[in-house]
């Protein structure tokens, strides 16, 4: 093999093999469903809460074990030399506190709902970084959409611009109209110079969701799937009572309190400490020698200790009950507000695409016709330009706040807006 074939050689292996797996992943559209799985995986606060409900579960188990038992020596020297043996006495004894049954079932049972908040508590940091994901990749494909239609109107308007100079350099326009033609290019290019930096900002709030390096190529988002919007206000709001992971938080936290006021009440109740000793003597047990302990609390001070237990638990109860009836408010609030901007910027995004713009486009059409037979001026003509494009713009704004919108409404109900849970639903209003 020459030299030359050598560095043809590495020369293929370079371009075939190093090259794409380093560009790979920049060439890539990230889509919607890709960005969220890649959350779900990577994000470090769901990834916080997960950790968060595995160390709640842990503790269940602990609540329902007994204390470490107590194991002694005793060693009497006075009593071996009193009894003239010459050797010393030694007692082993070994004691085991045992709560009252019933407060080891209820602990482990306040201990199962902490576990269970928590788990509802990182559903919810779920659902909100998952609509933060959503919100965020609306927003920079819309970005990206404005800028493509701010680009091809930079070109059309450089043509128009190019257009009005010759018929200005021929006598057939003004002067005005190619410096007029010239103020708009000024616009767009300094339109484009912001939507840029709005870009870079958009492209770095998703990359953090994503728990990628902030200022990482993510490329033109995909477009994503068509909105199925079905539901009626009622039905969204049953999904929000069933599903909704704070208001499971608060129904957890309420079980739990009702558990540790049960148990505040089992606090009356005794506790045992079982005790057994056994004396030896040189390295030999003596046979009679052991004895058996038995020893009951008494709640002596139950006026000031136990019967405030109570009432401390049951007024935290009642706190948790009041709680969870101003956060139940709150949810369908934020479920009436949702919809009512879904349902508004559903209409808008409709009104843009069936009236709107078909009737700027027609205008622009007429426009230039008239301003080619110099039946309409040159300002007429941009007039008509500016108007289509400031409606493609807000009909992409439009598109972007029901995005928007829609992932804070499923937020809010716990579930995906078109999820088919008619028969839940059904079931709950019953």
């Amino acid at each position: 093999m020459t030299k030359k074939m050598i560095v043809y050689f590495f020369m293929y292996v370079f371009i075939f093999f190093i090259v794409p797996q380093v560009n790979t992943r920049a060439g890539e559209n990230l889509t919607l469903n890709a960005a969220i799985d890649e959350v779900l995986k990577s994000n470090p606060e769901i990834l916080s809460g997960r950790r968060a409900h595995e160390a709640a579960s842990a503790r269940i188990p602990q609540a329902a074990s007994l204390n470490d038992p107590m194991v002694e020596l005793e060693y009497d020297k006075i009593y071996a030399d009193r009894m003239l043996t010459g050797d010393p006495m030694k007692t082993y004894a070994i004691s085991q506190d045992i709560p009252f049954p019933t407060k080891l079932y209820l602990r482990a049972k306040i201990a199962s709902k902490i576990a269970k908040m928590s788990y509802e508590s990182y559903k919810a940091k779920e659902k909100e970084i998952i609509a933060r994901t959503k919100s965020a990749y609306a927003e920079l494909f819309y970005i990206y959409r404005s800028i493509e239609i701010n680009e091809e109107n930079k070109g059309i308007l450089e043509q128009v611009s190019q257009s009005a100079t010759a018929r200005y350099s021929k006598g057939l326009g003004t002067q005005g109209d190619a410096l007029k033609a010239q103020v708009e290019l000024a616009a767009v290019d300094t339109e484009l110079i912001m939507l840029e930096q709005k870009r870079v900002t958009a492209q770095a709030r998703l990359n953090t969701l994503l728990n990628r390096d902030p200022g990482e190529e993510i490329g033109v988002p995909a477009p994503e799937e068509a909105i199925r919007f079905v539901r009626t206000l009622d039905e969204y709001y049953s999904l929000a009572e069933m599903n909704n992971p704070e208001l499971k938080v608060y129904r957890y936290a309420i079980e739990r309190g009702k558990a540790a006021y049960d148990l505040s009440l089992n606090e009356f109740m005794p506790d045992f400490t079982l005790k057994y000793k056994q004396m030896v003597q040189g390295d030999k047990a003596v046979g009679n020698a052991w004895a058996g302990t038995l020893g009951v609390t008494i709640p002596l001070w139950f006026f000031q200790k136990q019967a405030f237990g109570v009432k401390e638990m049951k007024s935290e109860l009642e706190m948790l009950k009041a709680e969870y009836e101003a956060k139940e408010k709150a949810v369908l609030f934020d479920v009436r507000d949702t919809y009512a901007r879904v349902e508004a910027n559903k209409k808008l995004v409709e009104l843009y695409e069936t009236s709107f713009l078909p009737q700027a486009e027609e205008t622009l059409s007429a426009s230039i016709k008239g301003y080619e037979s110099d039946k309409a001026d040159f300002l007429t003509l941009l007039d008509s330009r500016r108007m289509l494009v400031d409606f493609q713009l807000k009909h992409y704004n439009a598109i972007l706040d029901l995005r928007i919108a829609l992932a804070d409404l499923e937020r809010a109900i716990g579930v995906s807006a078109d999820h088919d849970q008619l028969k839940e639903v059904k079931n709950a209003k019953k």
